[in-house]
């Protein structure tokens, strides 16, 4: 199952940049169509959101960098 928003609320900004980056480095082993491959990148895309997210309540103009 991928990465819930509401799960990753509660970890850190660096706690979030390690998992983006674990991730990211286990998509090339995951086959094309495969619903785990769906569920990396919907993290991935959850994992942007959130931090995103931080990113607007600070009144920063950028995603921060990890």
């Amino acid at each position: 199952m991928p990465w819930t928003i509401s799960e990753l609320m509660h970890l850190t900004r660096d706690e979030l940049c390690d998992l983006a980056a674990r991730i990211s480095l286990t998509l090339p082993e995951l086959d094309a169509g495969t619903v785990a491959r769906s569920n990396a990148l919907t993290s991935l895309d959850n994992i942007h959101r959130v931090m995103s997210g931080r990113a607007d309540r600070s009144l920063a103009a950028t995603l921060p960098a990890c």
